[in-house]
């Protein structure tokens, strides 16, 4: 009688199931890079469209900025006579761009140094800040929110004339409004923007790091590097020329932090 052998069953090959696939980078890194292009393409526009179109009269566009490169400025100049123990006491600001910190306090002359530095510190400082919050939309929301709680403290506590009132009601409430239910893309471009404004305003005044003479709404009185000069010893032109440089490093590292999260 024939023997009849079953039929060997191979043993199931085992199916290797694929490890879920890792988030991809590029979608984390696109508000950031749109964010960059599009702060770049209206820096861009809003610069070179008054010079294409001369007979066009655009160059109010570029008022509100100068008037804010301004405002960061003198602010710098009296929350650091605060910081050395003096009292920030008003701030004003004009129209034709110039404006003034009135600070009270027993200073030194270190102390007076570091206040004239302080103004001349801001814009660069603020530039710095919102490069590092705009990398992300989040931190790019807290950035505009902060900016529109400290315009809030300045006309509730230093605002000294008309025009500085208004001026930073007008900018603090639609910053207040793009941080509380703006789009995050949008926060992240307009952070991005701010930074670039303030990040060239540090240069494009830069013929004043070396006056020994600055004229405001409130008459002529010695610049900020003269006063340096007059506290400290050299002359106006070196404390120009180290502000400057200072300027650059804190821009340059303000660039690398924002485009190092890009790779």
């Amino acid at each position: 009688m024939e023997r009849v052998t079953p039929p060997v069953t191979p043993p199931a090959t085992p199916t290797a199931v694929p490890a879920p696939a890792a988030p991809d980078r590029a979608l984390h890194l696109r508000p950031a890079k749109l964010a960059l292009a599009w702060a770049l393409a209206l820096t861009l526009l809003l610069h070179f469209l008054p010079m294409l179109l001369p007979d066009w009269g655009l160059r109010w566009l570029q008022w509100p900025l100068l008037i804010l490169s301004t405002l960061v400025h003198e602010l710098g100049h009296g929350l650091s006579a605060a910081a050395v123990g003096g009292e920030f006491q008003a701030l004003r600001l004009w129209a034709d761009g110039s404006g003034v910190a009135l600070a009270n306090g027993n200073f030194s002359a270190p102390d007076r140094a570091a206040v004239a530095a302080g103004g001349l510190l801001g814009a660069p400082l603020m530039a710095l800040m919102l490069l590092m919050s705009s990398r992300h939309p989040r931190g790019a929301h807290v950035a505009l929110g902060a900016c529109a709680a400290g315009l809030l403290l300045v006309v509730l506590l230093w605002a000294a004339n008309p025009f500085a009132v208004g001026f930073c009601i007008a900018l603090g409430v639609p910053l207040a409004l793009l941080a509380w239910r703006g789009p995050p893309a949008a926060s992240q471009v307009i952070c991005v923007f701010l930074a670039m404004q303030l990040g060239l305003a540090s240069f494009s005044r830069a013929d004043y790091l070396f006056m020994a003479t600055a004229h405001t709404g409130d008459g002529a009185m010695p610049s900020d590097v003269a006063q340096i000069a007059a506290a400290l010893w050299l002359p106006y032109w070196f404390w120009g020329g180290l502000i400057v440089l200072v300027t650059m490093a804190m821009l340059g590292f303000g660039a690398w932090w924002f485009l190092r999260g890009l790779r």
